[in-house]
Formats: structure tokens, sequence, C-alpha cells
């Protein structure tokens, strides 16, 4: 009797210990909230007839802890979809995070942007809860005759407002993805979405 009263604590004991950590997943509807399959390459056209061009190189969708000195530390599921994108300040590429969720704590998924490109950078705000995200007003934006009804305008912050490659504000549409952005005098459109 003695020995199954051990078991039945030691089972007890490793019980408590293990559900002392949680995996936070993202809600599979959210996985909506990046409408690319991730091979897309996105060209964008300025207002001063210069071209860029974003390459989507995939997703990587992994679960880690964020918390280093914990022994049972909480999980969290990321879905990342990584770029090559034109580094802001330089003539060269750079390999990118472009858009992130993550499950999060709050049971809410998180959303990360990272948007930059040729001699612009977004420095406003970039994360994102579920309930922010769908805060934002619904708009329309008309690029070369065509007209997109899904869109989301982020304005910046102010945030290193008197840098050259500042960026006030960028365009998501819900079923496009990134439609561009705004500078002072340079606006950025979308001009071609294709899978290579």
């Amino acid at each position: 009797m003695n020995k199954i009263l051990q078991k039945i604590i030691l089972f007890i004991l490793i019980l408590g210990i293990t559900s002392c950590s949680r995996t936070y997943k993202i809600d599979k509807p959210d996985f909506d909230l990046i409408p690319y399959t991730g091979k897309e390459n996105l060209v964008l056209k300025s207002s001063e007839n210069e071209m860029d061009t974003i390459f989507l190189k995939g997703f990587n969708r992994y679960v880690t802890h964020t918390e280093q000195m914990v022994f049972f530390p909480d999980r969290f599921e990321f879905y990342d979809l990584h770029c090559k994108i034109s580094d802001p300040n330089y003539n060269r590429y750079l390999d990118k995070t472009f858009v992130q969720l993550v499950g999060s704590s709050d049971k809410e998924t998180l959303i990360t942007f990272e948007i930059i490109m040729k001699g612009s950078w977004f420095y406003g705000k970039r994360k994102y809860s579920k309930t922010e995200f769908d805060s934002v007003p619904i708009t329309k934006l008309t690029i070369n005759n065509k007209t997109y009804d899904d869109v989301k305008i982020f304005e910046s912050d102010g945030s290193y407002e008197k840098r050259d490659n500042y960026a006030e504000r960028f365009y998501w549409s819900l079923s496009q993805g990134f439609l561009g952005l705004d500078k002072r005098e340079t606006k950025w459109r979308l001009i071609k979405k294709y899978v290579p």
C-alpha cells in the first residue's frame, strides 16, 4: 500500500509541475491576416518613377519559449513570413521577417509588421493585438484604376520623423497584403504581385 501511495503522490507532483507551463497558439482564422502563399514578388513603383521589389521567401512556423531563466516557461507559437527586401539606407537587399504572428498569453494573436523598402522605413507602431488590428477602420485605395475596398491604413506615431527615410503611413489590404506606403513627398504603390 505504501508503494502505491508513493506512486500516486509522484504522479500528482509530476502532473502539477508540468502543468505550470502553457503553450499559446495562434487562432486558426488569424493565419488569414497574412494573405500570401509565401512565394510572391511584390513590385512597387514610387511617385518619382523609382522601382523596388520585395521577394517573399516563405513561412516559418515554430513554438518556442521567450523566458530564459524559468524552469517551466510558457511556450508561444510563431508564424513568420520571410523576405528579401531593400535596405532603407543602402543600395543592398536584406533578409528580414516581413510579417509575424504570435500566440499570446492574452489569448489574442499579435501581428507585427516590418515595413521597410528603398529609402523608406515605417518607424511607427509595429506590433498590434488582434483587437487593435481589427479596430483600424477599413477604407478604399485606388492604384492604377484598381480599387481595393478592404484597406487598413497604419499611421506613424511620429517616431524619427526627422529622418530622410521616414514613412508616414502604410497600407494593408486584408485580401492582398502590403499595398504601399507614403513618405513626405514620395508615395510607393504596389503595381504587380506575381509568383515566379
